[in-house]
Formats: C-alpha cells, structure tokens, sequence
C-alpha cells in the first residue's frame, strides 16, 4: 500500500479533488503553508495499493493541466510524494 500526498496551489485544490473522486479515489484535504512566497497551499492525502499510484499521479496531472501557465515562473502546481504505507482503515 502507498500514501500518496500532494502539495497543491490553493487555487487548482477544488479541481484536483473533484479529478479524484471523479476517478473513485478518496482524499483528505487540509490547508498548508509553504514554499519561498508562503503562500496557501492545499494539502492531499490519498491512500491506494501499489498498482494505483500511476494512475493517481495521471490524474492529479491530468488536473492541473495547464496550471504552470499561470503561476509565477519556478513553481510548479503540483507536489507529488509517495510512501509506503504499514497500514491503511477506513473506519
């Protein structure tokens, strides 16, 4: 299992999370500050099995298509890290 967690410019959350579960993933979002301006970012947390993470990335780039165009030059509007996950409930 992985837990994919995505650091995302404020503005593209609502579209990458809508892309998601669209897709029939679950997310956690949660407000995060970071990165040289400090500015709003969204975090998101998706866990998935292993032969997932592909198509969660695909999505989540899928969602921000074009973003880069409108964000200041260096930054990116996506984040992507996986990791690998013990353990993973739904409750």
């Amino acid at each position: 299992m992985k837990l994919i967690i995505a650091v995302v410019q404020s503005q593209e959350a609502d579209e990458v999370v809508d892309a998601l579960v669209q897709a029939e993933y679950r997310a956690t979002r949660f407000a995060s500050t970071g990165g040289f301006l400090r500015r709003g970012n969204t975090t998101i947390m998706v866990g998935v099995q292993d032969q997932q993470v592909d198509h969660v990335v695909d999505v989540l780039r899928g969602a921000v298509e074009g973003a880069d165009d409108r964000l200041p030059e260096g930054q990116s509007a996506v984040t992507v890290f996986v990791l690998d996950l013990e353990e993973y409930q739904r409750l």
